[in-house]
């Protein structure tokens, strides 16, 4: 259940923060829960007017644990995890972000109730941008919860840009994980204990290149097989994993905030640049005299920064203590706030414009000497792809397009140039339309040939290793032409 509620809150900047509340939905809690296998669910929400995009600067993220009426107060040892994230292919389309970008902005978790960025930066966000908003409980000490009922009443902090004095300065977000090696390795959970943790919530999973099918293994740049979820047997383990493969820094940055994700028994967290053999931050833990959990977790903020460097070798070390005679779980995870030197700010305009091409648009038109080859968009069985073809043709890039009847299809080939390449985003497997005579797929380009296809289905049952994203209206001025603008309506 969404519930938003605006709310007037201290000037940032000169400018009057505002407030976006929600409510999720009600949790039943009927046993104990250890971290990250407790009830959880998703909500896709957006911090303002769908219909007037304007840019807001995301600040902080604070939750309280509440009961089913939104607002007696409950444990706060019952929250697990809130995650806010972007999706991705909407943030990278609209702010024409030419780099990867990474999904999660602000991760809560025990020990760990709120975030606020320094004064003076946030994460960019469109006020008609769709976010997700993870929820989740945990249930670590009480014996009979009797059926509790419990919700995440999740406020997120946001200034106007509009209404700023003082520019505020642009943060991206890239997160890292711990790891260790699964092959022939007992502290690996995912083979050694018999209830394996679904990990979706608090790994990296869209910065990791490599990433294997599930969310919570990788394979590593050296083609190790590794988890982010392993034990800790009883006693101190420190664990190191070199994360520069999971940062893949564009550029050199500074850091400004960063949250971490740790389990019970976690004592402390370092971020350590490997190459000049300095500590980048390090993040104690606390836990209870009595029971389990982790009553609190540094998080690090500065206005000033901390200099990161692209060539540079950076790891995490976790460091648990685990006071028990049985093993216990163990994640780590940064989230970091990092300059971004190349963002380029949108005006309410161009907001506009990319809005309507990129998400509302259902047809684009392909001009040609022959006429106009119209091609109506299928956003609901491929959404991802639709966005992705009309961000490469609002891009321009059928100037270099060459057109060619194969018989079976008619296939317009675009030359990835450089320009073209920073337009591509990652996209997943999307099932797309039947792929019959008339639909138009998106071939993403294959390793070893430097060109992206659009190919039109002459016949039934073409193209079936491509994304099926639209129908065409107009394929005799395809065949015979080739198409050297594109337009959106």
């Amino acid at each position: 259940m969404i519930l938003p509620v605006l709310l007037a809150a201290a000037t940032i900047a000169g400018a009057p923060q505002a407030s976006y509340r929600v409510l999720s939905q009600t949790y039943t809690i009927d046993r104990k829960y250890r971290s990250m296998e407790g009830p959880s669910s998703m909500q896709r929400i957006t911090l303002g007017d769908k219909n007037k995009p304007e840019l807001l600067w995301i600040t902080g993220v604070r939750t309280e644990m509440v009961g089913e009426d939104g607002s007696t107060p409950q444990l706060a040892e019952l929250m697990c995890h809130v995650n806010v994230d972007l999706d991705t292919t909407f943030h990278q389309a609209l702010f024409d972000i030419r780099r990867p970008v990474g999904s999660r902005v602000i991760t809560l978790s025990q020990g760990m109730l709120s975030a606020k960025l320094p004064p003076g930066f946030g994460f960019p966000i469109a006020s008609n941008e769709p976010l997700l908003l993870f929820t989740q409980v945990l249930n670590l000490n009480i014996e009979k919860p009797d059926n509790m009922k419990v919700r995440h009443r999740v406020t997120i902090d946001y200034i106007r840009d509009r209404d700023l004095t003082t520019p505020i300065k642009p943060l991206f977000n890239v997160g890292a994980s711990g790891m260790v090696q699964l092959d022939d390795n007992p502290l690996a959970l995912a083979t050694s204990m018999p209830s394996a943790h679904s990990g979706a919530s608090c790994l990296i999973g869209a910065r990791a290149p490599n990433a294997a099918a599930s969310s919570a293994d990788y394979t590593d740049p050296k083609g190790r097989k590794m988890t982010g979820h392993w034990i800790v047997p009883p006693g101190r383990q420190v664990n190191h994993s070199d994360v520069t493969w999971f940062m893949n820094l564009p550029f050199d940055t500074r850091l400004h905030y960063a949250a971490v994700h740790l389990h019970p028994f976690a004592s402390e967290l370092i971020l350590r640049d490997l190459t000049a053999k300095v500590d980048v931050f390090r993040a104690k833990a606390t836990n209870p005299m009595e029971g389990i959990g982790l009553l609190r977790v540094d998080r690090f903020t500065s206005v000033e920064g901390v200099q990161l460097y692209q060539t540079h070798k950076y790891e995490l070390v976790s460091i648990y203590d685990n006071p028990t005679k049985e093993n216990a779980d163990s994640m780590a995870s940064v989230f970091l706030g990092l300059s971004d030197p190349l963002f380029v700010k949108p005006t309410q305009a161009q907001l506009a414009r990319r809005s309507e091409v990129l998400f509302k648009a259902t047809n684009v038109s392909l001009r040609t000497a022959a006429g106009v080859v119209t091609v109506t968009l299928a956003r609901d069985a491929a959404a991802d792809t639709a966005i992705q073809v009309a961000r490469l043709l609002d891009g321009g890039v059928l100037a270099g397009a060459r057109v060619k009847n194969h018989g079976d299809a008619i296939r317009i080939t675009i030359p990835l140039t450089a320009e073209n390449s920073s337009l591509l985003q990652p996209l997943l497997a999307e099932a797309g339309l039947p792929h019959k005579a008339g639909t138009i797929s998106y071939c993403p380009p294959r390793t070893g040939v430097r060109e992206i296809v659009l190919s039109v289905a002459a016949k039934d049952g073409v193209d079936a290793k491509c994304t099926a994203f639209g129908r065409v209206d107009g394929v005799d001025a395809l065949a015979v032409s080739t198409a050297v603008s594109v337009a959106a309506r």
